[in-house]
């Protein structure tokens, strides 16, 4: 266990952060056993995933942050349709994608080139162009704190939903996730792959693919290529700027107050999710109140895409303030609350 470690390169917003006390689970087993330490027991705690969605609110975190880095892919089951594979939480998320593209197996391909680890994927229930982690997920397998016993909970007892879970409510500090078991599609000619989004339908035209007429290994090489490019284009080199991804939430809002936003504001896009809510894209609300590419301090949003929030060199501080003051202005203007994706941790 380390001290006073520098948290800064484990964020990827990069904001100057260090915690009293310091370590790396690399099995269910070394997870055990640090709960029963002294340390754990006495210091207020945070589980560290890739980096990708946390804000340290504060210089100094006064207690133990955990690095998960438990790794490991499993097949559990399989038959000519399916396959059930155990993922350890820690195994980088795109690295799993793009391992079941080379196996052809369907079901998360939507999901490619979005930063973070395995574990969050049940977390915050990641979604990308019509796609949720929780129509792959079968189960998710972790330690209850309150017992310090291994448990598995099913999809349903996840209590997944739009970026949400179980675990980001009546679960949060008290469950940890050291695996999850995927159950994946293997005959494409039973699938449907998830194209209806204008982005990828736009890159097909642009690039004169007929979707239709590919067989299944040539429609999950190709969707996932032009989601790739898609996501290249539009979000920036991670290894070179410092940003959580989309910092914001889409938020959903009932069907009138809908109609009557749409009626005062007819370029706004909404999608209709349950026949009584509509979701809107927070990147659009962004930059229609003209944040998109606006710089302060040393933090700004992105020229590419108004839900990128960019640190540069800037503090924990100037972020958040940053954040709140483009979330008063979107309520101001819309009266519509969009809230972080980003974790504060303090």
């Amino acid at each position: 266990m380390q001290k006073n470690f520098n948290l800064q390169a484990l964020n990827t917003l990069q904001v100057p952060c260090s915690a009293k006390l310091f370590t790396e689970v690399e099995s269910t087993y070394q997870l055990l056993q640090l709960l029963e330490t002294p340390e754990w027991k006495n210091e207020k705690h945070w589980i560290l995933w890739w980096g990708s969605n946390t804000l340290f609110t504060t210089d100094f975190f006064d207690g133990i942050v955990v690095k998960l880095q438990i790794k490991g892919i499993k097949i559990l089951k399989e038959t000519d349709e399916t396959i059930e594979v155990q993922v350890g939480a820690g195994e980088i998320r795109d690295n799993f994608v793009k391992h079941c593209i080379e196996n052809q197996w369907w079901g998360i391909e939507n999901l490619i080139s979005i930063p973070g680890n395995i574990g969050t994927s049940a977390v915050s229930n990641i979604w990308a162009y019509g796609q949720e982690a929780c129509e792959a997920i079968s189960e998710v397998i972790g330690v209850h704190l309150e017992s310090n016993t291994l448990q598995k909970l099913s999809n349903e007892e996840c209590d997944f939903g739009y970026r949400k879970s179980i675990f980001k409510t009546e679960l949060k500090d008290r469950f940890i996730i050291t695996h999850i078991v995927f159950k994946l599609k293997k005959i494409g000619q039973h699938y449907d792959f998830n194209t209806q989004y204008a982005d990828i339908q736009k890159a097909f035209s642009e690039q004169g693919i007929v979707f239709e007429t590919l067989n299944p290994n040539e429609k999950l090489e190709t969707l996932t290529a032009v989601i790739a490019e898609i996501r290249k284009k539009k979000l920036p080199d991670r290894k070179t700027v410092w940003t959580a991804g989309s910092y914001f939430k889409n938020p959903k809002i009932w069907l009138p107050q809908w109609e009557k936003l749409h009626g005062k504001f007819p370029e706004l896009k909404g999608f209709l999710q349950d026949g009584e809510t509509m979701k809107l894209a927070a990147g659009q609300l962004i930059e229609l109140c003209g944040f998109k590419g606006h710089k302060e301090g040393k933090v700004k949003i992105s020229e590419q895409h108004a839900l990128i929030l960019i640190n540069e060199w800037g503090s924990w501080a100037e972020v958040k303030v940053f954040a709140e003051k483009i979330q008063k202005s979107v309520f101001k203007k819309f009266w519509v609350q969009i809230e972080p994706e980003v974790i504060y941790c303090d």
